[in-house]
């Protein structure tokens, strides 16, 4: 019988029109009498064989098979095992995160596990758990947090005697005055990459979506959206930036290096990138705060939180919640995932971070400056609550990427894009069936 909890959810995400319920119970665990119950682990994050081969040693009940799935294949791939109804061969641990798990749960491919990590809640940094959690049901064990700040070029800034900008508004105010003109840009924009106006507007106070009763209340075009729009479309219309795309990283690196770009917003998964492909300019590069948005007294970080979600056909749901917990917040497997080189320079979202924070600071490539910089990071673990997915999340960021694109491209403006993601949003829910709020 469902809990009335999930009725209130399933109300709010239209369960019936978009597949199967979480809340039902567990096939029966397939563990043969002479062993341990095995169970599948997808990611392709480095780090996570060695955190394995940790569980697996710290456990005899219990083994994990560490099975590499491509991130950009996961979700499609675990979808389509659950259409399949296979539960031999479907994985009792995902790694997922706040941006696609409230949709597979109303999908109905992963499992509420509220209570599973209800008691354990202590164990995660403030507002972990919360990121992960939609009207009441936790679908995931946070395991790893975004904190953002920047990371400058300081020889562009001693040469000009400028100071680290602090809100956006002086930073495009250097581009202006002191970059521009020496072929500087400020920032780096790729065109496939909406996430920095999204960013922008969820650290402004934006919520673009909300839950009111049993409907979504859906909103770009709210001030603080339109006031991240328009700081995006001043650095665009002002020729203040790069649009180099990923799909062109030694290039981007290389504009880098040769200080072309004075400033990145980053967090800690990304550095060790940096570092190995600096050459020039190892040991010139310093940490600062995240940039304060209009009317804010301390910066805020706006990013996702990464998740290891129990899919609903696993054999031994407990098991693998608890396995996902254990993952989690031991120091072993946490320290493989934050280890910046064999493993993926990961901030991990336990209560006490410290113990990790030397790890992932690039030495090389902040040199002097890299001490100060682990205050800056710690400093940036200061998350924007209240920011929640909608149950098309998913299409939603493919379509805010491709409006993204043309903005960048000149073709529209960038508010354009919010007026249009308004639109395309509430009417892609409720051809859905989803109940939306006008």
């Amino acid at each position: 019988m469902k809990s009335l909890r999930w009725l209130a959810l399933a109300g709010v995400l239209s369960l019936a029109a978009c597949g199967g319920d979480p809340a039902a119970s567990s096939p029966p665990v397939g563990q043969a009498a002479t062993g341990p119950v095995t169970l599948d682990y997808w990611t392709d994050k480095q780090g996570a064989e060695a955190a394995v081969a940790a569980f697996n040693a710290a456990h005899q009940d219990v083994q994990l098979n560490y099975v590499k799935v491509p991130a950009a294949d996961l979700v499609k791939n675990l979808r389509n095992a659950h259409k399949a109804g296979d539960n031999a061969t479907m994985p009792c641990v995902v790694q997922t995160d706040n941006r696609n798990g409230g949709q597979l749960l109303a999908e109905g491919v992963i499992k509420d596990i509220t209570q599973d990590v209800k008691g354990g809640a202590a164990r995660f940094s403030a507002g972990a758990v919360e990121e992960l959690t939609l009207a009441g049901i936790t679908y995931g064990v946070p395991d790893k947090r975004d904190p953002l700040f920047s990371m400058y070029y300081k020889p562009i800034f001693d040469k000009r005697g400028l100071k680290y900008p602090t809100t956006w508004e002086e930073l495009i105010e250097i581009g202006n005055k002191h970059l521009k003109k020496d072929g500087i840009a400020v920032f780096n924009l790729a065109g496939e990459d909406p996430s920095t106006l999204m960013g922008l507007a969820w650290q402004a106070g934006a919520r673009w979506y909300t839950v009111q009763g049993d409907a979504w209340k859906i909103d770009f075009t709210d001030e603080a959206s339109k006031w991240s729009a328009g700081i995006m479309q001043q650095l665009l219309d002002d020729d203040l930036v790069e649009k180099i795309s990923y799909a062109e990283y030694a290039a981007m690196m290389q504009q880098y290096d040769q200080g072309k770009i004075a400033m990145r917003q980053v967090s800690t998964w990304q550095l060790a990138g940096h570092q190995r492909n600096m050459k020039d300019s190892l040991g010139k590069w310093e940490a600062g705060p995240n940039l304060l948005v209009k009317g804010q007294s301390e910066p805020v970080s706006a990013a996702d939180t990464g998740a290891l979600s129990v899919p609903s056909l696993c054999k031994d749901p407990a098991k693998a919640a608890q396995a996902a917990i254990w993952l989690a917040t031991e120091s072993a497997p946490v320290a493989a995932m934050a280890d910046p080189v064999a493993g993926s320079g990961w901030y991990p979202a336990v209560a006490d971070p410290a113990p990790y924070l030397d790890a992932v600071v690039p030495k090389q490539l902040w040199g002097e400056h890299a001490e100060a910089g682990k205050k800056i990071i710690a400093d940036s673990d200061n998350f924007a609550s209240g920011w929640i997915y909608g149950p098309n999340s998913t299409a939603m960021y493919e379509e805010l990427a491709d409006k993204w694109g043309k903005a960048m491209n000149g073709e529209m403006k960038v508010e354009d894009v919010l007026t249009h993601m308004q639109q395309w949003t509430v009417a892609d829910l409720k051809q859905k069936g989803i109940k939306v709020v006008e």
